[in-house]
């Protein structure tokens, strides 16, 4: 399998993370292509231009990647859950998780729109995107943070360490540690997980 991905995406470092827990890792080719820099490259191999995305030995295109860890975990039945529903019911995996997506999301919609001639620049929705992600993450640190397992047991974890990770690597002025300091104390230490580090994004 091929996937074809960004060394700095938060969601490929996520996929790459699942692939790591679930012992894939050695099934994957790693293709590196920027979707701005290498846009014709990228659009070969998702029409929507974007990464990651995943291309099977058998000629399949995997896209999303909430849905290329899902598939990942397909392949490997026999492998590690990364769902224990003793400690977090499903639920609440798939919210979290689509919470952490979502604060990815705006946080690469910020880091874009940096990119942009500055007269260019929308504060609108710069505003937008830095409440939307400021928001979500005081909901998280209120209802979810105790749910939160230390290690990268689940698409919860594994999203979330992502999207806190991206924000320190691209957008360290939000300081979201000064509003979620329990935040700040899970993610110090699930940060040290082999397959976190061994992600580590380069600029």
């Amino acid at each position: 399998m091929t996937l074809v991905y960004s060394t700095t995406s938060p969601f490929a470092r996520k996929v790459l993370i699942t692939a790591m827990e679930l012992g894939l890792r050695e099934q994957l080719t790693l293709e590196i292509a920027h979707p701005l820099r290498n846009a014709e490259q990228v659009s070969e191999a998702n029409p929507l231009g974007k990464v990651p995305c995943l291309l099977t030995d058998a000629g399949q295109m995997v896209v999303n990647s909430p849905v290329i860890c899902q598939f990942l975990q397909r392949l490997a039945p026999d492998g590690p859950a990364l769902h224990d529903p003793s400690y977090m019911d499903i639920d609440a995996v798939e919210r979290i998780q689509a919470l952490a997506d979502g604060v990815m999301d705006a946080a690469v919609a910020l880091v874009m729109e940096t990119l942009r001639p500055e007269e260019q620049h929308s504060d609108l929705w710069v505003d937008r995107w830095i409440s939307a992600i400021e928001r979500t993450l005081t909901y998280i640190e209120r209802y979810d943070v105790s749910k939160l397992r230390i290690v990268l047991s689940s698409n919860a974890e594994i999203a979330l360490a992502c999207a806190l990770g991206y924000l320190d690597f691209r957008l360290p002025e939000l300081d979201w540690r000064d509003f979620c300091p329990e935040l700040d104390v899970w993610y110090s230490e699930v940060a040290q997980a082999e397959s976190f580090v061994a992600t580590t994004p380069v600029a």
